[in-house]
């Protein structure tokens, strides 16, 4: 199980929230466990997840009644499976069909006419005929016990299925958080005027920000992958190479691990085109992806032989990492670490230092509260907290110098925090030639 119960518990509490409904692929698949192809497709509004603070309340997974098989191998933990069919008989007074994936136009010599709340009722999950008399192969069986397991009174919208969870768990007068709240209008419309809520775009990722034991586990193996890639380029860059190619090599080492390639920024002078120059310091940012979890390593490296100044401002931003991460602890603030990295590496001899930027990672990049609309920058006060994994990005552009760049995962524990990756902030040089 990929979510936080007891953060989430916690957080809607403090919110005064009797649940929440997510919208959005990644919180969908944060509260339910499920990943499925519609979120490839981009097809928003076909699926929610609903998780109401009471764990006594079923939480429910909105998905079409036809897409259900998908369960047979990303299965979910939400006891209650929300489904819903669309269907349309040509002539009624319905509107037109739309070609929308979810909406099935029925025959009019045929049965099954599907236009109504009521009609929908006992109706089967998918429009795809039985063939007469045939011998039902194992995989025929499997599917039809899992249709048949979903079947019970599908409703005829994404939305309405969604009231149906909700009313399902008593909280058809409750105050739900929505990542989009525009979710609570079209509930409203569709029969249930006295919910309440709030946007909660930044309440989910509040409540991210504490990762649970699986999602720390995947985040390791994210961050591993996102190194194996980033000096699988390091590897491989050489003069003259075209920058281009550095995010194939990282694509295919990503693919080559089981993950995928998020995106690789590759910076000569500030710049991310051309071709890598000799004797010219780059910055390297590797980000890839394992199960929809960010993994964010970033290097430093050149092809030629480095300046005695490259090589000190290199050592003196690892001295004041290690500073940095020696002070994390559980409570201190965002502000009070970036104040004490940039102190240090200015100590070190590098006054010029100006972005020290901890951020925390997981289902995003950035995956913790962000200022958002009429929102000023520091709107959401940002500490530390034990089992949230985040990164300290270095980078750093100095016109008539050049662009470097340095970051590794770690893990915030009770008493400090924990490298997911190797911490391996030295400038790597490579050969000419």
């Amino acid at each position: 199980m990929l979510l936080n119960r007891e953060r989430a518990n916690a957080v809607m509490n403090r919110h005064g929230l009797d649940g929440l409904v997510a919208a959005f692929q990644e919180n969908i698949y944060y509260l339910s466990d499920y990943w499925g192809s519609m979120f490839l497709m981009s097809r928003n509004y076909s699926l929610y997840a609903f998780l109401p603070r009471d764990e006594s309340k079923p939480a429910a997974l909105i998905m079409p009644g036809t897409g259900v098989y998908h369960l047979e191998h990303v299965p979910t933990w939400m006891p209650n499976v929300s489904t819903y069919i669309t269907r349309i008989k040509p002539g009624q007074p319905m509107p037109p069909r739309d070609f929308e994936f979810t909406t099935e136009e029925i025959d009019e010599s045929g049965g099954d006419q599907v236009v109504t709340e009521a009609s929908a009722k006992g109706q089967a999950l998918t429009p795809y005929p039985t063939r007469e008399g045939a011998e039902m192969a194992p995989r025929d069986r499997q599917l039809l016990a899992r249709y048949a397991m979903h079947s019970d009174n599908p409703a005829i919208s994404s939305t309405r299925a969604l009231k149906a969870a909700i009313e399902t768990a008593g909280l058809s007068q409750g105050r739900i958080g929505f990542d989009d709240p525009r979710v609570l209008g079209w509930l409203n419309e569709v029969g249930l005027p006295d919910l309440t809520g709030c946007d909660a775009l930044n309440i989910f990722k509040e409540i991210r920000m504490v990762k649970s034991p699986a999602e720390i586990e995947l985040l390791r193996i994210a961050a591993r992958m996102s190194e194996t890639a980033i000096n699988a380029v390091i590897d491989q860059i050489h003069v003259g190479m075209p920058l281009d190619d550095i995010g194939r090599i990282h694509a295919q080492s990503m693919l080559d691990q089981g993950g995928q390639s998020e995106w690789i920024i590759a910076n000569i002078r500030g710049l991310a085109t051309g071709v890598v120059e000799a004797n010219e310091i780059m910055k390297l940012d590797s980000v890839g992806s394992y199960k929809q979890y960010r993994g964010d390593v970033g290097r430093t490296v050149i092809c030629g032989e480095p300046t005695r100044e490259m090589l000190d401002r290199n050592v003196a931003v690892t001295r004041a990492l290690h500073i940095a991460y020696e002070n994390i602890r559980p409570g201190k603030t965002f502000k009070e670490i970036v104040d004490l990295t940039l102190k240090a590496v200015h100590d070190e001899g590098f006054p010029g230092f100006v972005i020290a930027g901890p951020h925390s990672v997981g289902l995003e990049h950035t995956d913790h509260p962000v200022s958002v609309g009429a929102q000023m920058p520091g709107h959401h006060p940002l500490v530390f907290e034990e089992n949230m994994v985040f990164t300290l990005d270095m980078p750093y552009h100095e016109f008539g110098w050049g662009t470097s760049h340095v970051e590794d995962m770690m893990l915030v524990t009770k008493n400090g925090c924990e490298a997911l990756s190797s911490m391996d902030t030295s400038l790597r040089v490579r050969p000419i030639g």
